[in-house]
């Protein structure tokens, strides 16, 4: 959707096609499987499963897997999540979330996997990720292991990977409640905006790259967290990620500047803006009205997005939602 300021409704209409999304994936996910019956001689339930993943591919997995191989740090925090923790064998060397996988063995970079160590932790799944070499999930099918991918690019598309990774690896449970619990907090701050007219929602603006500036625009899932918070995007009229000029922005001039942590200093890229000359132009910057997340909640496509929403929503309306979070927390304002 591309946002223009003609379009009154247009950040509720998306706010509200999220929540609609969930809704439908909350009765979803723990409802039958599209598989064949079980029989006697078969010792998991709804087993085997067929669900086509990100690439189009009907993954077809016999038996609940037991070892299970996960590519990517997103695929990692959902499988988690979703209660299936317990039979993760091996990540990618990326993987950090929750701490609990970082003793787990590794199998290489996420966009440089090595076949030779997935293969040799014996799985009996392997998921992955957009950004995962096809060469790689190739060889691994070709070995007779199943392949499944998820490539959330939207909220409501997380939703649909945390509820096909529940499929496959039979957390129907678990699946449910944690799609319960993320639509129940998308609403609170969904409807909790719903009665503010568009021309007084706050803009902002989010950094994904400070110089060069690259940001967020339509069709990305940190879009769909802005509006979901209760504002509308400076960049909202562009599509995905791209290159933004600085005197757009300074043009611009956004309500709320919104950065993320980098290499575990919470407030490096929060100086590094605050330091330039062309920034302090800013309003935000003057107000010190800049929002610092944890950079996995609004980089990464997963559960802890709802996390950013919160964060983004608490510092757009304290009168509403409370103040932000304290400095110690994963998702502060800059002081």
């Amino acid at each position: 959707m591309i946002y223009t300021h003609s379009m009154r409704s247009a950040c509720q209409r998306r706010a509200n096609q999220i929540l609609v999304a969930a809704t439908g994936l909350a009765v979803l996910s723990g409802c039958g499987r599209a598989a064949k019956p079980p029989s006697p001689a078969r010792p998991s339930p709804g087993y085997p499963i067929t669900v086509a993943d990100a690439r189009g591919v009907a993954v077809r997995v016999e038996n609940r897997p037991q070892r299970i191989v996960s590519a990517a740090p997103v695929v990692t925090e959902i499988l988690f999540a979703v209660g299936a923790g317990d039979r993760v064998i091996a990540v990618s060397d990326q993987c950090d979330y929750p701490p609990e996988v970082r003793k787990l063995p590794r199998v290489g970079g996420f966009f440089s996997p090595s076949v030779e160590r997935v293969l040799a932790a014996k799985p009996d799944l392997v998921i992955g990720s957009r950004g995962n070499p096809p060469d790689f999930l190739s060889a691994i099918h070709s070995s007779g292991c199943p392949v499944f991918t998820v490539d959330p690019k939207m909220i409501s598309e997380i939703f649909g990977a945390v509820a096909d990774i529940g499929r496959v690896t039979g957390c129907s449970e678990g699946t449910e409640q944690l799609v319960n619990e993320m639509h129940t907090r998308l609403a609170t701050y969904i409807e909790g905006t719903e009665g503010v007219p568009e021309e007084r929602r706050p803009t902002a603006f989010i950094f994904l790259q400070v110089d060069p500036i690259w940001t967020a625009g339509a069709q990305t899932f940190q879009d769909d967290a802005i509006r979901a918070a209760g504002a509308r995007n400076t960049a909202g009229n562009l599509q995905g990620f791209t290159a933004f000029p600085a005197e757009s922005l300074i043009a611009a001039d956004p309500d709320y500047l919104i950065l993320s942590t980098m290499e575990g200093d919470p407030q490096r890229m929060a100086r590094e803006v605050m330091a330039n000359p062309i920034y302090r132009q800013l309003s935000a910057v003057r107000g010190n009205r800049i929002i610092v997340l944890e950079a996995d909640q609004i980089m990464r496509p997963g559960p802890r997005i709802v996390d950013a929403v919160e964060a983004m929503a608490k510092a757009f309306y304290p009168d509403r939602f409370g103040p932000a979070d304290s400095p110690s927390s994963s998702a502060t304002s800059a002081r």
